[in-house]
């Protein structure tokens, strides 16, 4: 069988799994939590290393215990006479089934066609980094929330709400697959982000190619290169091909917010799922002004004082929200 390459390399994965059977051990659990907790600390890659062996950890304790054995026994042949060397066995074999072929099991390559299933999730004003089942990652935004489906045919993640940057592990065989809205987009190998807001679709590419399809619709696809953007309208059902920048695509994993000629009720979206007090507007004509500019993501309090500057309006500060109204007197004097 073919080594499918990992994100992370060997001794990361051995130290992970090390602790991933530590943690399980009831003799010595509360010990080791504070000490993994300085290990996670000192790596950020530390913790998604972890992540990434607990997830193996859970769809290996999904097989029955013949295929276990079986696949233990050809990847992680480890003898284990003392009783002491248990730990340090078992992070081997699941480190060594990460390293040799971590990707056998989704691919229905043991035990039939498994499925493998997860969802995740981030709070508003958190971005969270993840690695998939296959080696792909996934950047999710503040107040994000993404579910995949893996199967022996079919990658398939779907954006539920907020905002997601794809790094895309190319494999011709097993397509890749983001479904967002009333759209879908099909890898060809590629990096690239999508984001929900505001009745609007928006899919940048930063690195190869997409082909995006409305839901229901053959005849209605864009595809997408570099530096090129597609916005999907659900009022319309239209899409719309216009150009990025890799800042702009992704400027918000450096808690910078970019926009350009959107909407502000799009914008406002963005905004809320970084916002300690959600940001209303009253009334529909604010909603289709047109905003170009950056949003720093830990300073929306200073955007909003000088939105009145920008726009005919006014913005009421309280303690649990934010809201927009229109200025009469700014609007007869535009």
């Amino acid at each position: 069988m073919a080594n499918t390459q990992q994100p992370f390399d060997e001794p990361m994965l051995l130290a992970a799994a090390d602790w991933w059977t530590r943690l399980r051990d009831p003799r010595g659990a509360e010990a080791s939590v504070e000490q993994w907790l300085d290990w996670t600390a000192r790596d950020e890659r530390h913790l998604a290393a972890f992540e990434y062996v607990s997830a193996f950890g859970a769809r290996l304790g999904r097989l029955d215990a013949t295929a276990r054995r079986q696949l233990l026994g050809e990847f992680a042949p480890v003898a284990a006479p003392h009783r002491r060397w248990l730990p340090m066995a078992a992070a081997a074999s699941v480190a060594a089934l990460l390293v040799a072929g971590g990707c056998l099991l989704w691919w229905g390559r043991v035990a039939g066609n498994a499925v493998v299933q997860a969802t995740y999730a981030s709070s508003t004003g958190q971005n969270r980094d993840i690695v998939l089942a296959d080696g792909s990652r996934v950047a999710l935004g503040g107040a994000s929330r993404l579910s995949v489906r893996f199967t022996a045919g079919q990658r398939l993640a779907t954006l539920e709400a907020g905002e997601a940057y794809f790094q895309v592990k190319h494999d011709a065989r097993h397509p890749f697959e983001v479904v967002a809205g009333g759209i879908t987009v099909h890898d060809i190998g590629t990096a690239f982000d999508v984001r929900r807001s505001g009745g609007e679709v928006a899919v940048a590419v930063t690195e190869g190619q997409v082909r995006v399809a409305a839901a229901g619709d053959a005849a209605n696809t864009l595809d997408a290169g570099a530096e090129q953007r597609v916005v999907w309208n659900a009022a319309t059902h239209a899409l719309s091909l216009g150009t990025t920048t890799p800042e702009q695509a992704a400027g918000w994993r450096g808690n910078r917010l970019e926009f350009v000629d959107e909407p502000l009720a799009v914008v406002l979206a963005s905004v809320n799922r970084y916002s300690d007090r959600p940001v209303r507007l009253e009334g529909a004509d604010l909603a289709g002004l047109s905003f170009t500019g950056t949003v720093h993501a830990d300073d929306i309090d200073g955007w909003l004082r000088a939105l009145p500057q920008v726009f005919p309006l006014q913005v009421a500060m309280g303690e649990h929200a934010v809201t927009l109204s229109a200025n009469t007197a700014a609007t007869q004097r535009h």
